[in-house]
């Protein structure tokens, strides 16, 4: 796979800012219209949409970017969505376990709505496909080639925390939780397996998790959707995470830590096994 731009400081350069801009502006609309909390019938079909046409706008872009660019197949894709969701079902459900031992966590009320569930996973589904697109697909990716994938880590993995300070509750140590705990996690997933669809699974799973089921703050948003568990989060920040939610917590920075090392070592086994640095796929 030959990558057309890589030397090429003003097209490298045009490749990552206008790719950063054109997938931030035009999925944005979008996802503020969403945030307007329309009906689940209208929310549901929009999301899918956009984020479907985010995800072949991003094919499109990536032909432009690579020559003899590989694609899995819909089934493969699935497949690594689905990798994606289990791990981040496995991390935020250890968080919560965690959160629960210390007292941080009680069940108040279990209560299904389904229009909010749909909300929910509609939501989440464009916004997981959205960033990972920008902060993996583009960012990560683009100055991992340029450098070396500890530089595409370490930049986007902060960038994307820094992302998140305009969000209520906000504060330096909750973009630095997320750089730690999510932004190093899903760019490994994304250099391990060599694709964007196991980030974007992850990244969807963790936000529908934690706001859809056990009703959490969702990196400090609002939302008036209800949560099928309503809970009652005591504690201090530095274990509850606080306003911003768990993605603010030592617990869920510790937890996230320990999975993205893991994933390090198997990226690293990989390469060694290889002899080269694994091709990205789409």
């Amino acid at each position: 796979m030959i990558i057309i731009s890589k030397d090429d400081n003003l097209a490298w350069g045009c490749y990552l800012v206008l790719g950063v801009l054109a997938f931030l502006i035009i999925p944005g609309v979008v996802g503020y219209v969403l945030l307007l909390n329309i009906p689940a019938y209208a929310a549901v079909p929009l999301s899918t949409i956009a984020a479907v046409a985010t995800l072949y706008a991003f094919k499109k872009y990536l032909s432009w970017y690579v020559e003899n660019g590989e694609s899995l197949s819909f089934r493969g894709k699935m497949r690594m969505m689905g990798i994606g969701w289990a791990v981040s079902v496995v991390n935020f459900l250890a968080i919560i376990v965690c959160l629960f031992l210390c007292g941080c966590y009680r069940i108040v009320n279990v209560e299904l709505d389904v229009a909010s569930q749909l909300s929910w996973l509609s939501l989440f589904l464009l916004v997981g496909v959205v960033e990972e697109v920008i902060f993996r697909g583009i960012l990560f990716r683009l100055i991992a080639d340029k450098w070396n994938i500890a530089v595409g880590l370490t930049t986007s993995s902060l960038l994307f925390g820094l992302a998140h300070l305009g969000n209520p509750g906000a504060t330096l140590w909750a973009a630095l939780a997320i750089a730690l705990a999510s932004g190093w996690l899903f760019g490994m997933a994304y250099a391990y397996h060599q694709t964007i669809w196991v980030p974007v699974g992850m990244h969807w799973a963790w936000n529908y998790l934690e706001g859809g089921v056990f009703g959490c703050a969702v990196s400090g948003t609002p939302l008036d959707y209800r949560p099928l568990i309503t809970p009652r989060i005591s504690g201090t920040d530095l274990l509850s995470g606080g306003a911003f939610g768990p993605e603010a917590s030592i617990i869920c920075v510790a937890i996230g830590i320990g999975i993205s090392i893991v994933y390090t070592m198997l990226y690293i086994k990989k390469r060694k096994r290889l002899g080269a640095k694994p091709e990205m796929l789409f």
